[in-house]
């Protein structure tokens, strides 16, 4: 190695054994693991974008190997996590761990890398294909790979099971949102013959309707981004006055008060049920 190392030694002496290598591309050096990360980094982002930074001495600048890195998406931090498993893999690798963990993380992240580039440039199931034969997969029929598998795991089909969610991920674009149940002020419920204990049992969907309902009665809008506040001026007004700003209309009133007493009268009869 000659000079300083890049980044570190170990992917400084990975870039190194690439050049070196790659016109011999039959021999064990070249499917070496640190090489093979080499050529996987290559296949995502173009020769230059890796050698150039190396050449340069380039890791943190524009057109630095960091930035080359997370043009399609992949943060800094997961960057400087993949960087730092390359002398964590070789110090695994003398102690004979088993797993070697780095050896794992450095792949998950190649693959990580793959899907955002697949993500943002709409790559074909054909380039999906060639990448896979710098993975160590189990279907790759590379014998120093296979070798590698199995001295590196325990359960050699984690990665094929790891690229198979992220690849099926990406093709569903899922959206994860927490689940989030609204309650309303407590003297709405009991007002209108709620306790705090039947609204607590309720599932999802009861309590929207229920909560609607109570909206409708005293006549504040749902749809208003102020209507909690709106919602709580009503129910003081009701509790002083011991009415709610009506309608105008004695029977529509009626019929939505009669509503949300017959929706009480089955909650409290369901949880009597249950209980």
């Amino acid at each position: 190695m000659i000079g300083k190392p890049f980044i570190n030694e170990e992917l400084s002496q990975a870039i190194e054994n690439y050049l070196k290598f790659k016109d011999k591309p039959d021999s064990l050096e070249f499917s070496s693991f640190p090489v093979m990360v080499i050529r996987s980094l290559v296949f995502i982002y173009g020769e230059l974008d890796i050698i150039n930074p190396y050449i340069t001495r380039n890791e943190n600048n524009m057109g630095g190997f960091n930035g080359n890195l997370m043009k399609y998406g992949i943060s800094l931090e997961l960057v400087q996590k993949f960087k730092e498993c390359f002398p964590s893999f070789k110090q695994e690798a003398l102690e004979l761990k088993k797993p070697n963990v780095s050896f794992i993380k450095i792949e998950k992240y190649l693959i990580q890398m793959y899907f955002c580039k697949k993500k943002m440039m709409n790559l074909s199931r054909e380039n999906q294909q060639e990448f896979k034969k710098f993975l160590y997969l189990k279907e790759n029929n590379n014998v120093r790979m296979q070798e590698d598998l199995k001295k590196y795991t325990i359960h050699e089909e984690e990665l094929d099971l790891y690229f198979q969610s992220i690849a099926f991920e990406y093709a569903h674009n899922f959206i994860l949102e927490e689940a989030r149940r609204s309650f309303l002020t407590r003297d709405a419920y009991t007002l209108l013959g709620y306790s705090m204990e039947q609204i607590y049992l309720l599932n999802d969907a009861d309590l929207r309707n229920v909560n609607q309902q109570i909206y409708n009665f005293f006549r504040v809008d749902s749809n208003l981004e102020n209507k909690e506040e709106l919602l709580e001026k009503a129910v003081n007004y009701y509790k002083r006055y011991g009415n709610k700003v009506t309608s105008g209309n004695g029977f529509v009133d009626f019929l939505l008060f009669a509503s949300i007493l017959a929706t009480a009268i089955f909650v409290t009869f369901l949880i009597s049920v249950v209980v």
